[in-house]
């Protein structure tokens, strides 16, 4: 079963919908540039500010003695604010899974960075500015209260960030959510096709080639699946990639194949589509969700920690997950253009392997917990009720050799 999706209906439905390639260039810009900009307002803001002669003036060497203080009181405020940031990262990687990190990654984070840096700035400059002077303009002591009581505030607003995600609800939340997200980009909401539909995978033109990836080592993270199509559409081909989203692209490791005439212009396109990176995403990786919260529970069952509720609580999120593609078409993969034609193949994940990722490794360790085992048995029942017939025998599977106490692989 095939599905024809032009490049305008990818764009519209593909892995986080709002991330696009300039939202993509931005982020991996943004800490620099946000730091960078919040650093050219304090120097502005300190050079600026004491030239005001409008309203009262307070005498310059008490102002600038606590400018100079406020300045060296914040260099340890930063210090011990992100701390924080690192005692929760450690906290989550050794709690839940070190492929967490959704708190470290936040906005906020750099944006409370970015702000405290540009406060600090800004009471060095306002204090050097007028080292020459008798008096100052009440409005820099003014002003640099009213931003300590904003970086006071942006603290708290910090500190209910990394409260929450050291929790479990709030985590597991999180994690279902973004699952969510990119599921929905990836799976468009169209049920099963019927069965006996005659439809099938489109034919590919005449000719393969593969492609090799030649730079280093590294995670795909994201594909510009419209710049292929694009490309291969020109030159009369279609590309088959052959990493899946999360899997680590090795150097000199075919990476695609190219069905049709021999381009090496498209070869080199396509290199340039596949992004890579030292860790996985939940930009592109719709299996991401999965594997987070499969790890959350193993640990949760692991003779070290013991917690069979939190392995029963991980369950919960991954039902959420599992009803949201049960009725679903996933035979998405292949992504045609404006012709019909197939010109781009992803290796996207199908409904066998949402369900043993989410049951299998959680079943050997975990079916020996009455209260996991118990759990188990009634999100698979539950699932073969609402499941089209064609979906149910994986879950009866599991199902069955629950009851049994046979290998999930048998």
């Amino acid at each position: 079963m095939s599905v024809d999706r032009t490049p305008a209906a990818y764009a519209k439905t593909r892995p986080v919908r709002k991330l696009g390639r300039a939202l993509r260039r931005r982020r991996r810009l943004r800490v620099g540039i946000t730091q960078l900009f919040y650093v050219l307002a304090g120097v502005a803001l300190g050079l600026l500010l004491p030239q005001i002669t409008v309203g009262f003036t307070v005498p310059q060497a008490e102002a600038a003695q606590m400018l100079f203080a406020v300045g060296a009181g914040l260099l340890t405020f930063i210090g011990v604010v992100f701390s924080l940031l690192f005692l929760v990262v450690q906290f989550g990687s050794t709690t839940f899974t070190p492929r967490l990190n959704l708190f470290h990654s936040a906005p906020i984070v750099w944006h409370a960075f970015a702000f405290y840096t540009g406060v600090l700035v800004y009471a060095f400059v306002a204090a050097l500015s007028t080292s020459g002077d008798d008096r100052m303009t009440g409005l820099v002591p003014v002003v640099t209260i009213v931003l300590l009581l904003v970086a006071i505030a942006l603290f708290r607003t910090l500190q209910m960030r990394a409260f929450s995600s050291i929790q479990l609800a709030a985590t597991l939340a999180q994690v279902t959510q973004r699952g969510r997200q990119v599921l929905d980009g990836v799976y468009p909401d169209k049920p099963l096709p019927e069965a006996g539909d005659p439809e099938g995978p489109r034919a590919l033109p005449h000719g393969t080639r593969e492609v090799i990836w030649m730079g280093g080592p590294g995670i795909l993270q994201a594909i510009d699946v419209p710049l292929i199509i694009s490309t291969a559409r020109d030159a009369d081909a279609a590309v088959e990639i052959l990493v899946p989203f999360g899997e680590t692209v090795q150097q000199r490791a075919p990476v695609a194949l190219v069905h049709g005439p021999s381009d090496p212009s498209l070869d080199a396109v396509v290199v340039k589509a596949i992004r890579t990176g030292p860790d996985r995403t939940f930009e592109q990786d719709p299996a991401l969700a999965f594997r987070v919260l499969a790890d959350i529970a193993l640990r949760a069952v692991s003779s070290a920690i013991n917690d069979p509720t939190t392995a029963a609580q991980v369950l919960d999120s991954e039902e959420s997950l599992l009803r949201m593609l049960v009725g679903r078409d996933l035979d998405v993969g292949e992504v045609t253009g404006p012709s019909g034609n197939a010109r781009v193949l992803l290796p996207l994940p199908r409904w066998d392997d949402y369900v043993a990722l989410a049951f299998d490794e959680l079943i050997e360790m975990g079916a020996d917990h009455v209260q996991v085992r118990r759990r188990l048995e009634r999100l698979l029942r539950d699932l073969i009720a609402l499941a089209p017939a064609s979906r149910r025998a994986p879950l009866q599977r599991r199902l069955d050799g629950l009851a049994s106490g046979r290998s999930t692989a048998e």
